[in-house]
């Protein structure tokens, strides 16, 4: 990160991250040949150069061909995801994730997020996930928070009150 940094490459960089974890995710194969202790690292360095031949920055080729020599590649993804949330963090950006009953509108995400960034002084970038089993309200997940204004949670609240 810090050489995409200096080298003003980061956006780059973590497009060739996301890229690289949605290829491996989308492919078996390629999940199957990153983790195999069989096949040999300049093999799979063979492969890899091949599949993503022009596809990637310099710098990130680079990174992915460090990794394999040094027979870390069944990582691959995983070490691209935390490089994502490491740009994030590094760009002042924050993850925040709503769960709700049925989808949001715009006008509502919008409020979301200015009443986030708001409080937490802070972009935020928001994903948005629909459950139907919460049934009305929302669960927020902000930097390992989570706020439960969901009534499915309230039930679940109401049900260990009474046990207890």
């Amino acid at each position: 990160m810090d050489l995409a940094v200096e080298q003003n490459m980061l956006d780059q960089a973590q497009a060739d991250a996301q890229s690289m974890t949605k290829a491996i995710a989308e492919s078996k194969e390629l999940e199957q040949l990153l983790k195999s202790p069989i096949v040999k690292a300049d093999k799979k360095q063979a492969i890899l150069k091949e599949i993503f031949v022009g596809k990637f920055s310099s710098l990130f080729e680079g990174f992915v061909l460090l990794l394999t020599k040094n027979g870390r590649e069944a990582h691959l993804a995983s070490v691209c995801e935390k490089f994502q949330k490491d740009v994030l963090h590094h760009k002042g950006i924050v993850e925040a994730h709503v769960v709700s009953a049925v989808a949001l509108k715009d006008a509502d995400k919008k409020n979301l997020v200015a009443k986030l960034s708001e409080q937490l002084g802070k972009e935020i970038l928001l994903t948005e996930s629909v459950d139907a089993s919460v049934i009305g309200g929302l669960k927020l997940l902000v930097e390992g928070y989570e706020l439960d204004n969901t009534i499915s949670g309230k039930l679940r609240t109401l049900r260990n009150a009474m046990l207890s």
